[in-house]
Protein backbone atom coordinates (compact mmCIF):
# COMPACT_ATOMS: atom_id res chain seq x y z
CA UNK A 1 0.00 0.00 0.00
CA UNK A 2 2.70 2.54 0.99
CA UNK A 3 5.58 2.58 -1.43
CA UNK A 4 8.94 4.23 -0.83
CA UNK A 5 11.45 4.97 -3.54
CA UNK A 6 14.76 4.90 -1.67
CA UNK A 7 16.48 6.95 -4.40
CA UNK A 8 14.45 9.97 -3.29
CA UNK A 9 15.87 10.15 0.24
CA UNK A 10 19.44 10.78 1.34
CA UNK A 11 20.76 11.63 4.78
CA UNK A 12 24.20 12.34 6.19
CA UNK A 13 25.94 14.00 9.12
CA UNK A 14 25.66 13.81 12.90
CA UNK A 15 23.07 14.84 15.48
CA UNK A 16 23.02 17.18 18.48
CA UNK A 17 22.57 15.25 21.72
CA UNK A 18 22.92 16.62 25.27
CA UNK A 19 24.84 19.71 24.24
CA UNK A 20 27.20 17.96 21.82
CA UNK A 21 26.63 19.32 18.36
CA UNK A 22 27.33 18.23 14.85
CA UNK A 23 25.93 18.81 11.41
CA UNK A 24 22.97 16.92 10.03
CA UNK A 25 21.94 17.27 6.41
CA UNK A 26 18.84 15.55 5.09
CA UNK A 27 17.78 15.92 1.48
CA UNK A 28 14.55 14.76 -0.14
CA UNK A 29 14.34 14.79 -3.93
CA UNK A 30 11.26 13.75 -5.89
CA UNK A 31 12.92 13.25 -9.28
CA UNK A 32 11.41 16.38 -10.86
CA UNK A 33 14.05 18.74 -9.55
CA UNK A 34 12.28 19.53 -6.25
CA UNK A 35 14.78 19.36 -3.38
CA UNK A 36 14.01 19.87 0.30
CA UNK A 37 17.08 20.17 2.52
CA UNK A 38 17.38 19.81 6.30
CA UNK A 39 18.19 23.50 6.58
CA UNK A 40 14.58 24.29 5.51
CA UNK A 41 15.63 25.25 2.00
CA UNK A 42 13.25 24.31 -0.81
CA UNK A 43 14.65 24.39 -4.33
CA UNK A 44 12.67 23.80 -7.50
CA UNK A 45 14.01 24.89 -10.88
CA UNK A 46 10.86 26.66 -12.11
CA UNK A 47 9.25 27.68 -8.81
CA UNK A 48 9.80 30.74 -6.63
CA UNK A 49 8.22 30.69 -3.19
CA UNK A 50 7.74 34.00 -1.42
CA UNK A 51 6.13 34.74 1.90
CA UNK A 52 3.62 37.36 0.79
CA UNK A 53 0.88 36.39 3.25
CA UNK A 54 2.00 39.09 5.73
CA UNK A 55 1.72 41.77 3.06
CA UNK A 56 -1.97 41.16 2.39
CA UNK A 57 -4.93 43.14 3.57
CA UNK A 58 -7.70 41.08 5.11
CA UNK A 59 -11.34 41.96 5.74
CA UNK A 60 -12.66 39.96 8.71
CA UNK A 61 -16.22 39.56 9.96
CA UNK A 62 -15.92 39.18 13.73
CA UNK A 63 -18.37 38.30 16.47
CA UNK A 64 -17.95 39.68 19.99
CA UNK A 65 -19.27 37.81 23.04
CA UNK A 66 -19.17 38.36 26.79
CA UNK A 67 -18.76 35.30 28.97
CA UNK A 68 -19.16 34.33 32.61
CA UNK A 69 -16.84 31.83 34.26
CA UNK A 70 -17.24 29.73 37.41
CA UNK A 71 -14.63 29.31 40.15
CA UNK A 72 -12.93 26.56 38.05
CA UNK A 73 -12.49 29.08 35.20
CA UNK A 74 -14.97 27.18 33.01
CA UNK A 75 -17.33 29.17 30.79
CA UNK A 76 -20.87 28.81 32.18
CA UNK A 77 -22.70 31.33 30.00
CA UNK A 78 -22.15 33.60 27.02
CA UNK A 79 -23.98 36.54 25.48
CA UNK A 80 -23.69 37.85 21.93
CA UNK A 81 -22.66 41.52 21.92
CA UNK A 82 -21.85 42.65 18.41
CA UNK A 83 -20.98 41.58 14.87
CA UNK A 84 -18.66 43.79 12.81
CA UNK A 85 -16.28 43.91 9.86
CA UNK A 86 -12.68 45.02 10.52
CA UNK A 87 -9.63 45.44 8.31
CA UNK A 88 -6.50 43.56 9.33
CA UNK A 89 -3.21 44.75 7.81
CA UNK A 90 0.15 42.98 7.73
CA UNK A 91 -0.79 40.14 10.07
CA UNK A 92 -2.08 42.42 12.85
CA UNK A 93 -4.18 41.01 15.68
CA UNK A 94 -7.93 40.56 15.20
CA UNK A 95 -8.48 41.23 18.91
CA UNK A 96 -6.61 44.53 18.67
CA UNK A 97 -8.59 45.65 15.60
CA UNK A 98 -11.91 44.81 17.28
CA UNK A 99 -10.84 46.55 20.51
CA UNK A 100 -10.07 49.68 18.48
CA UNK A 101 -13.55 49.57 16.91
CA UNK A 102 -15.21 49.05 20.32
CA UNK A 103 -13.36 52.16 21.60
CA UNK A 104 -12.63 50.71 25.04
CA UNK A 105 -16.24 49.72 25.67
CA UNK A 106 -15.40 46.17 26.86
CA UNK A 107 -13.85 44.20 29.72
CA UNK A 108 -10.88 42.17 28.42
CA UNK A 109 -11.43 39.55 31.13
CA UNK A 110 -14.91 38.68 29.89
CA UNK A 111 -14.86 39.62 26.19
CA UNK A 112 -14.23 37.00 23.51
CA UNK A 113 -13.68 37.78 19.80
CA UNK A 114 -14.13 35.11 17.12
CA UNK A 115 -13.54 35.30 13.38
CA UNK A 116 -16.60 34.32 11.36
CA UNK A 117 -15.48 35.02 7.76
CA UNK A 118 -12.46 36.58 6.13
CA UNK A 119 -11.40 37.73 2.70
CA UNK A 120 -7.79 38.42 1.68
CA UNK A 121 -6.85 40.93 -0.99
Amino acid sequence: MNETNSSWLTASGTSTINGYSGTTITTITDGTGLTISGDSTINYPSLTITNSINMRTKQVKAAVFTIKRNDKNEVVSSKFVKELWVEIKNGASLDLAVAKELKGDFDPETTIVREMHSFSF
